[in-house]
Parts: C-alpha cells; sequence; structure tokens
C-alpha cells in the first residue's frame, strides 16, 4: 500500500478523493490530499511549509490582512508586481507551491473561520511567541477539540519551557548564543551568508511533520532555533561535552582534517580536502611532491593536523602558481573532493547545475516571471515539483473561503469588517 493511500485511510479520505489526488497517467506527489494550514512568517516555518507544499501538500498561508508575511518586505531587490506594488525576491524565494489567504484570527468571526480551517486540515505550522495562540483560544488543546488527528508544529526562539521561552528568536541570536558565531570567521565572529540556523529549523519541522504524519494520530511538535542550532554544533559539541575542548574560529580550515580549506590561486581561491591518506597521496602526486606523503609529519592526519602549518608554507605556492580552471583540470579523476569558490554567475552557470535542471522559470499569473531553485530532493516514483507561483498577499481568500461553503456576500462583510 502506498503512503498516500495510508493516509487517506488514517484521514478516512475516500478512494474517489485518492483517484482524484494521484491523477490518472501521471506521476502524484507524495504529500498530495494533505492540508496545511501555514501561520509562520519569515524563513524558517515558510521553509519548512514550502518542502511540504512540494511534495504536494496544500499549503494555506494564513496572514494578516493588509500586513501579510514581513518578509514580503525584505528588500531591495524586489520584484515590481504590476497593480500591486513591490514584493520582494526573498518572499518568493520562501513560499511557491502556496495559496495565500487573509484571515484577522484576533476577530470572532476571524477565529470561527480558522477553526473551520482547521477541521478539514492534517498540520497547523505556527510560529509566534509561545503562549500567543493560546490566549486567542486557538492553540492546541482548543485546535486538537475541533480536530483530534491535527498534527500542531510551533516553530520558536527557545522552545515552548524554561526560563526563556517567551523571548522572541531569530537565526543569528540563536547562532549567536549556540556558539556557531564564535566557532564561524577569523579574527572577529561572522554570520553565514543565508540564515542556516532558521533552515535547519524548518528542515527538523518538516520531518518531524512527517513523522508525525506517519502515526496517524495528532501531536503537538516543538522545534525552536537554539536547540536545532546547539545539535547543529555535532563534532564541536562532542568535542567540547566530552573533551573539555572550546572551539575557535577555523575560517574554511577544519579543525580535525588537514588538507582542507579554501587556498588562494592566480585568479580566485580553490577548495579541495583530502581526508583520507590515499587521498592526500593522490594530491601529493597531482602538485608533483609525492615525497610529502612518507614524510613523517605529514603520513597521516593526525600528523597533518599537528604539523598543517609547515605543510600549509609548502603547498599554498604552488596551488597560488595556478588559475582555477587549470587546477580543475590538474585534479580531473582524482579520489578527493575539489572546487572552486565560485561567485553566483559561476554557480549556476556550472555545467552540472545547468544539466540536471535544478533551477525553474514560472511565469506567474500576476505579471512577473520569476526563477528560483527548484526541490532539492527527487523521487523516482513520484513528482517533487515547483507547480504553483508565490502568492500575492489574499491571493487565494475568496476560493479556499468558497471551497469552504462560504458565499461572496458573506466573505464581501468579512472583507469590510476587517476580518479578511
Amino acid at each position: 500500500m502506498g503512503v498516500f493511500r495510508w493516509l487517506c485511510q488514517q484521514r478516512g479520505l475516500t478512494n474517489r478523493t485518492y483517484c482524484q489526488a494521484v491523477g490518472t497517467g501521471s506521476k502524484s506527489r507524495p504529500l498530495e490530499g494533505i492540508r496545511v494550514l501555514d501561520m509562520t512568517r519569515i524563513a524558517a516555518g515558510p521553509y519548512c511549509t514550502m518542502i511540504l507544499a512540494d511534495m504536494g501538500a496544500d499549503v494555506i498561508k494564513v496572514e494578516r490582512p493588509g500586513i501579510g508575511d514581513e518578509s514580503r518586505r525584505f528588500g531591495p531587490p524586489f520584484a515590481q508586481v504590476p497593480d500591486h506594488g513591490p514584493l520582494s525576491w526573498y518572499f518568493m524565494a520562501l513560499n511557491r507551491n502556496k495559496r495565500s489567504v487573509t484571515l484577522d484570527f484576533r476577530t470572532p468571526s476571524g477565529k470561527k473561520l480558522l477553526r473551520r480551517m482547521v477541521e478539514s486540515s492534517h498540520v497547523l505550522v505556527e510560529n509566534y511567541v509561545p503562549g500567543t495562540l493560546d490566549r486567542h483560544g486557538l492553540g492546541y488543546e482548543d485546535m486538537r477539540k475541533v480536530n483530534e488527528k491535527l498534527v500542531y508544529c510551533s516553530i520558536s526562539g527557545y522552545g515552548s519551557k524554561g526560563p526563556w521561552h517567551k523571548k522572541p528568536g531569530y537565526d543569528v541570536i540563536a547562532a549567536s548564543i549556540g556558539g556557531f558565531l564564535n566557532a564561524t570567521g577569523h579574527a572577529e565572529p561572522a554570520k553565514a551568508a543565508v540564515p542556516v540556523t532558521d533552515l535547519m529549523t524548518g528542515m527538523y519541522a518538516h520531518g518531524a511533520i512527517l513523522a508525525a504524519l506517519h502515526r496517524g494520530t495528532g501531536d503537538k511538535i516543538d522545534c525552536d532555533l537554539l536547540s536545532t542550532q546547539l545539535s547543529m554544533m555535532i563534532n564541536l559539541a562532542s568535542n567540547y561535552l566530552n573533551a573539555g575542548i572550546q572551539t575557535k574560529r577555523w575560517g574554511t580550515e577544519h579543525e580535525s582534517v588537514v588538507p582542507y580549506k579554501a587556498f588562494k590561486t592566480n585568479d580566485g581561491f580553490f577548495t579541495f580536502g583530502a581526508a583520507s591518506n590515499a587521498q592526500f597521496l593522490s594530491f601529493c602526486q597531482k602538485i608533483c611532491l609525492p615525497e610529502l606523503a612518507v614524510d613523517e609529519r605529514f603520513a597521516s592526519n593526525a600528523a597533518r593536523v599537528e604539523h598543517r602549518q609547515q605543510l600549509y608554507e609548502i603547498i599554498e605556492p604552488i596551488l597560488a602558481s595556478k588559475t582555477n580552471s587549470e587546477w580543475v583540470e590538474v585534479f580531473d579523476g582524482v579520489p578527493f573532493p575539489f572546487g572552486p569558490v565560485n561567485d553566483m554567475t559561476q554557480a549556476f552557470n556550472n555545467e552540472h547545475v545547468k544539466d540536471i535542471g535544478l533551477v525553474q522559470e514560472l511565469d506567474c499569473s500576476y505579471g512577473v516571471k520569476v526563477k528560483m531553485v527548484g526541490p532539492a530532493v527527487t523521487f523516482k516514483d513520484t513528482s517533487n515539483a515547483v507547480t504553483k507561483e508565490p502568492p500575492l498577499l489574499g491571493q487565494h481568500t475568496d476560493e479556499v473561503l468558497i471551497s469552504l461553503g462560504y458565499d461572496t456576500n458573506e466573505i464581501d462583510q468579512w472583507r469590510s469588517e476587517g476580518v479578511v
């Protein structure tokens, strides 16, 4: 039995629903038939729900009327939408394949509408400060009375318990408190160019949601930035917890593997890593210094870590003597990984990236052409695809509410009252 059919049975959906979802003569998508209410903003939550949407879930992004997700205004740069105004490319990168509904859940009518949406949903994801939705009668205990099989996922800075649970959280703050910034950079701490703590929290949340859906009984999930950040410290956390070793900033170098970093070349920087003795021997042969591999200072990784500066003083001038493209040619076919440090133009014009079709393009119904990096995961027998444009604020409000049985007169009345 397929996972989707199993989920349908768990949710009490009919075979007809299953057939409509998977279609005839085309690949289905793994989460078709699953509805997700997305009450998140910025990065962690939207990234999580976008992954679910790519896999076929019907993700309804619930946004505040007239305001919406703050990231809609994160710019420049902006896409200029006719008859609408600027929409940030930041928002576009995290919200494809979703439908947008505007709804003010602070109003009595808004609460009623949200509960109605929960009745026919399988997942709710929110990233308000813990306790916010509870105060409005929309917390997990309230919602499980509406739908006992609801998977309710809360994403926050510090979780729902502990002395910091009420504090707001941002990616770079969690990265600071969790030790990541102290281990990143050179002389001074450096943040990553993208919000990796946010994105990893979204990844954790998406996996937890899938696990809860598999159980089929409903659950409350808590994901937070600080716990995610500490879990991401892997070997550095283990080194401290078990050996009392404080990490330091290594730049592109590796604390425990040598050689492993970005080296200056004649026209840029080039990264490679030789983690095994066989890989190091191959490297030494390619730079015409095979004797380095049997030098007692460099014959093992432990020895190379101890004598890293002596090794780098020998190989850095050699690596600086050629261009990136020349080193790519020299290292062709070697057993160790390598690559130039690319800018965005070079990264997206890479022959491999072009060949696998990772970049996808959509002609949006609102007159904007958008390119985006498609899903990073592929399935053999199902589809994981970009099918819907990132939504304008409230673009699908009428569509969704009509599907719930409300008529246009009711919707117009709510709109005049600021409910939707």
